[in-house]
């Protein structure tokens, strides 16, 4: 039967999402003045929807655990789905039928996320660096699936890489990734690292140890080819007015000129990190 009910629902989801009691009766609620404000109760359920696809696993989740999730029936649950599915919200895997959020859920998040000063004034400091340096860098924060790139700047010569805004960076093995497991509290991290393990990125964990005590003491990470092969890259931390990681930033070169991060490259790094720390509200090293 439910297979019949999603047959039919899937015809006349292409107009959107059908009207029905369920969905479209409007909440009420009092202002802090006393007014009454009118919501649109449907809007409000497609959130929970869109909340469930946010917690859900990186490869995504079924009809069932959005359904689950959100407090919905399936039927109810596919409705939603299909009219955010026509507007790039959500994406299904044509192979497994997972719902994950879509391109339009990633745009509408990193710009939020610009919206943020620290990321603003990070983004500039890194776009002057760049253009000096005559390279490509990223822009990195913490998010839902660990450490992700929110900006990809090319400053000069345009260097090859499968990365893009959006993209995710292991905690093991990255420079990126080792500056989180330096200045995050292990109980941010300890998960994501699990899961890495679980997919096959193992890092001895003495080894780790030692990545991080480097970072302590020279204040930046590097890589060379580890992430993506022919790429090198240094990475240097921001930091907010309260001594918390907001964001990573890092300069790109190609791993074969080993002579590119020279001292006085990475000691500029270095500066206009913590320039861009300070330009935050950073009070500088506790």
């Amino acid at each position: 039967m439910l297979g019949i009910e999603l047959a039919r629902e899937a015809q006349v989801g292409k107009l959107g999402i059908p009207k029905s009691k369920g969905d479209e009766i409007s909440s009420v609620d009092i202002s802090e003045s006393g007014n009454q404000r009118k919501s649109i109760q449907s809007v409000e359920i497609g959130a929970r929807v869109l909340l469930a696809l946010l917690k859900a696993d990186p490869g995504g989740a079924f009809l069932r655990d959005v359904a689950s999730s959100s407090g919905l029936s399936r039927s109810q649950a596919h409705r939603y789905l299909l009219a955010f599915v026509n507007t790039g919200m959500v994406e299904q895997n044509a192979s497994s039928g997972r719902y994950s959020l879509g391109t339009l859920a990633v745009r509408l998040g990193l710009a939020a996320m610009a919206r943020l000063d620290p990321v603003r004034i990070a983004t500039g400091y890194l776009e002057g660096l760049l253009d000096e340096l005559k390279t490509t860098g990223l822009l990195s924060v913490w998010g839902d699936y660990g450490p992700t790139v929110i900006r990809l700047i090319d400053g000069g010569v345009p260097l090859f890489t499968s990365m893009h805004v959006g993209s995710t960076l292991p905690l093991q093995g990255s420079s990126t990734g080792t500056l989180f497991l330096t200045y995050c509290p292990p109980a941010q991290t300890r998960d994501r690292v699990e899961r890495e393990r679980a997919e096959g990125i193992v890092v001895d964990d003495g080894e780790l140890a030692e990545q991080i005590e480097s970072v302590r003491k020279l204040g930046y990470a590097r890589t060379y080819g580890s992430v993506v092969p022919g790429l090198a890259a240094v990475s240097v931390p921001i930091f907010d007015s309260q001594n918390r990681l907001v964001a990573t930033m890092s300069v790109l070169a190609r791993s074969q000129d080993k002579a590119y991060f020279s001292k006085a490259k990475i000691g500029r790094i270095l500066q206009q990190a913590r320039q861009a720390s300070e330009a935050i509200g950073w009070p500088g090293p506790a």
